[in-house]
Order: C-alpha cells, then sequence, then structure tokens
C-alpha cells in the first residue's frame, strides 16, 4: 500500500486560466506554446523560494464529467512538470475554478497551520479576501503574476505582508521574453537602452 505523500510546507495554487489571459492581453493574441508558462520552471522557482516540501496544485474547468481530449495532453505535461491537478466542473453559472481554489484556500488555513501559500493569479476580487486570514495568521503568502496585471485589490495586502513575484522577473518561467510595456523604477532605469 503506498503511503500519503508528506503534508506540504508550503501550497502553490495555480489558476492557469487567470494567467493565461494575462499572458494573451500582453501579446495581443492567443499564447504559443512557447509563450507559455513553464510549470516545471514554476516548481523548481517555488521549491527554492518557498519552504519545502511544495505542493503545486493547477486548478482546471474540465466543463463536464469527462476531460476533453484537447486537455489530456496539458494535464500530463503539468503531471510530469510535478503539479497536481484538481479537475473541477459545475453549472454553467458557477466560477468552477474559483470556486475550488477558494476551497483549497479555507482547507489549507483549517488543516495545514503555519503552511506559506502561494496564489498564480491576478483576481483580488475573487481571491484578497480569503487570503486576509493567512496574512493575519503571519503566514509566508504570495501572489505569482504579470505585475502590471495584479488586482489594486491584492496591492492593498502589501502592508500586511503579501509579497508580489512577478512569472517573468521573478520565477523565470517563461520560454522567450513577453512584449510587456512595464514601468521602470527610475532608480532602476538604464538610459543606454535609448542609446
Amino acid at each position: 500500500m503506498a503511503s500519503a505523500p508528506p503534508r506540504a510546507a508550503s501550497y502553490v495554487l495555480i489558476d492557469a486560466e487567470n494567467v493565461d489571459w494575462a499572458v494573451s492581453n500582453v501579446l495581443g493574441r492567443k499564447p504559443e506554446s512557447q509563450d507559455r508558462v513553464q510549470f516545471d520552471r514554476l516548481v523548481t522557482f517555488c521549491e527554492n523560494h518557498f519552504p519545502t516540501p511544495v505542493r503545486c496544485v493547477v486548478v482546471l474547468n474540465a466543463r463536464g464529467e469527462q476531460l476533453p481530449d484537447v486537455m489530456i495532453g496539458f494535464v500530463r505535461a503539468l503531471k510530469t512538470a510535478g503539479c497536481d491537478v484538481a479537475l473541477l466542473y459545475g453549472r454553467p453559472d458557477q466560477k468552477v475554478v474559483d470556486l475550488g481554489i477558494l476551497k483549497l484556500l479555507e482547507a489549507i488555513r483549517l488543516q495545514s497551520p503555519g503552511a506559506a501559500v502561494a496564489l498564480a493569479s491576478h483576481d483580488g476580487a475573487d481571491f484578497a479576501e480569503a487570503l486576509r486570514p493567512l496574512l493575519e495568521e503571519k503566514r509566508q503568502v504570495a501572489i505569482l503574476g504579470l505585475r502590471e496585471y495584479v488586482s489594486q485589490r491584492f496591492r492593498e495586502l502589501v502592508p500586511s505582508g503579501l509579497e508580489i513575484l512577478d512569472l517573468e522577473m521573478d520565477a523565470r518561467v517563461f520560454q522567450r521574453p513577453l512584449p510587456r510595456l512595464l514601468p521602470v523604477r527610475v532608480d532602476e532605469f538604464d538610459p543606454s537602452l535609448f542609446l
């Protein structure tokens, strides 16, 4: 009988559709495979940045009781990269991925005292209030995303300890640079780029 994996010290919850949305906005088109997050790099970054063991969970809307053929390859790639996959479905009026992530956040809060939490999403409207109790418990809590798309609701939690990590600049999870229009802090401005 196989033993259960050890309880994680850190949980990384990934809203893949939301991250894909932000990348699409940067590109102005649907991302190609080389534009997408490399999940093995994301797992490695998280293992180096958060207490180990780290458990990465990608939450996906399967849109029904049977996994669509077009998703099978993606799910296999996620598992190969070291991610668990929560395949969910629900009624058309339900935000299935958001509900799944909210349930995971609540379960982590109740069942994994002290565990660090990272959330790969830009959607503060749905998740900021669920992160607040974790921050109040003085846990390590982070948002992973493209910083220019991170919700103001998340930014309001930074004084409470929320860390915002950029998927490209900090985690380096893309194969090629994204064509971002990203403001640079004047103290870090390199004028030689314009000469």
